[in-house]
């Protein structure tokens, strides 16, 4: 039990470290306008609708970086590549072609404003019926995210006018390890806490 809780804590500390992951579906005749516009730092997951792809950089087109998931055959196979360099990057199934799967990868530089509410606080963490979210002052709007550790999202709200700590009750939750989710403008934070 004692591994399980510290791998579980682990996994929770390694989520919580990553930058934003955007998920794609990748299937025959999905177009050619794929685009996505992202930060340093952020990963791209395509997940194969229909079986037999690729995602490689369009050798033909502009790409500052390189990646190549090679042939994946079943449906629901996935690749990943996490964008390090700013700049585009043209992309494109090399078996079905531009024409009928493509897109843009453009990557930004992280921005000032994605610091803006690394010092919200989550209290008390471990919990047993409500949380308390302390946001920055300036913060007026949010919208809050909760998932369980599986990836499932268990509660969602969007915030307005706030004048005071947002309370969330987690009463008849699961006990277990939870991932708070607030975005604000281009901000975007996640922190853990514990559910006993």
């Amino acid at each position: 039990m004692k591994t399980r809780l510290l791998s579980l804590f682990f996994l929770g500390a390694i989520t919580l470290n990553a930058q934003t992951t955007y998920n794609l579906d990748w299937f025959a005749g999905v177009g050619s306008n794929v685009d996505l516009t992202i930060q340093t730092g952020d990963t791209v997951t395509w997940t194969w609708t229909s079986p037999n792809h690729t995602v490689e950089n369009d050798p033909s087109g502009s790409s500052v970086e390189t990646f190549n998931s090679g042939f994946l055959g079943p449906t629901g196979s996935t690749f990943s590549h996490t964008f390090t360099v700013i700049g585009s990057n043209d992309y494109y199934c090399g078996i079905h072609g531009a024409a009928s799967m493509s897109g843009t990868i453009t990557v930004e530089a992280l921005s000032v404003d994605e610091f803006t509410l690394k010092n919200f606080k989550i209290s008390p963490n471990p919990v047993i019926d409500k949380i308390t979210l302390e946001l920055p002052e300036r913060i007026t709007e949010a919208t809050i995210e909760v998932y369980d550790i599986l990836g499932k999202r268990v509660y969602a709200k969007k915030l307005e006018n706030l004048t005071s700590h947002p309370e969330i009750n987690v009463l008849s939750w699961n006990k277990g390890i939870y991932l708070v989710k607030v975005a604000s403008g281009n901000s975007v934070e996640t922190k853990k806490f514990v559910k006993f």
